[in-house]
């Protein structure tokens, strides 16, 4: 039977496809991992299928050639196009031929992780050769954790909004009340290679300077960097792809150190909002914040 579908019924698909991101796994050793990193191109024998462009392309580097501790996963790509390499492109880059080029864009560090610590499905990706899809479960994960890191590695230096400056005298309690004022409403996304929710960082930034750096569950104070500034991480208790209205505000930010940050999004966590405070249940400990 021929594909029927009409014309809009395509662009709907197309459209689908855009809001959610295909992520394909790509391994390389660490001997080819600089030539994928300055071209953002990977070679291989074959080609992946179903990939489109803009889809995320995890760049890992096989086990067997990680230093100790080293993680596999540190940078991620979006694809392009992949075509055969009838110019010895591949010779050229890495010393050795193969038939497909796989040519990416956007080469960007990411939190180190291992897939295998992250997915949820049954799904062995260290019997993976060179290349294959996520299960759909797995991609939540990865998004999560990409999204989240990327929140979490904002360099808190940097002049945030036209709102706060960190050597200015400001009134918190007015600046939080005003941002909530700004981001009243559902989360807006911003539209990039992927979608995701933009994340008003002079509010979390304002946040950590009224309350500071002890975390809000386990009461552990915040570390101290290089530059001698302490170290926290925010937490939205409830998610914003849940796109319910508000969740940007403050009621919804909460301090936390790094590890009760990954237990509230690994763990077996339970949450309910006290209006204002949180019930925070985490592998059966329950916590009270006011």
């Amino acid at each position: 039977m021929k594909n029927t579908l009409s014309i809009n019924q395509r662009v709907q698909i197309k459209n689908i496809r855009s809001l959610n991101n295909m992520i394909i796994l790509f391994k390389n050793h660490a001997s080819t991992l600089n030539g994928v990193l300055k071209n953002a191109k990977h070679a291989s024998n074959g080609k992946p299928k179903n990939i489109q462009p803009g889809d995320i392309i995890l760049i890992a580097q096989t086990k067997g050639s990680l230093l100790p501790d080293e993680k596999p996963i540190r940078w991620i790509m979006n694809f392009v196009r992949s075509y055969e390499d009838s110019d010895n492109e591949s010779v050229k880059i890495w010393g050795k031929k193969w038939r497909y080029i796989i040519q990416g864009e956007n080469v960007r560090s990411v939190e180190p992780f291992d897939i295998e610590d992250l997915k949820v499905s049954n799904k062995d990706y260290n019997s993976v050769q060179t290349f294959c899809d996520l299960d759909s479960e797995d991609e939540k994960e990865v998004m999560k954790w990409i999204q989240e890191e990327s929140e979490i590695k904002t360099d808190e230096s940097e002049d945030v909004s036209e709102e706060f400056e960190d050597n200015k005298n400001v009134d918190y309690d007015e600046l939080i009340k005003k941002l909530d004022e700004k981001y009243s409403g559902k989360p807006e996304y911003e539209e990039r290679v992927v979608k995701y929710i933009q994340r008003p960082s002079a509010l979390r930034k304002a946040i950590l300077k009224k309350e500071g750096c002890v975390c809000k569950i386990c009461g552990c104070d915040g570390f101290v960097k290089k530059g001698g500034s302490k170290y926290a991480e925010t937490h939205h208790m409830k998610e914003l792809n849940e796109n319910a209205p508000d969740t940007l505000q403050s009621w919804n930010v909460l301090v936390v150190c790094p590890t009760c940050h990954k237990k509230l999004h690994y763990a077996d966590v339970k949450t309910e909002f006290l209006n204002p405070g949180w019930k925070i249940t985490i592998n059966n400990e329950e916590t009270i914040i006011n």
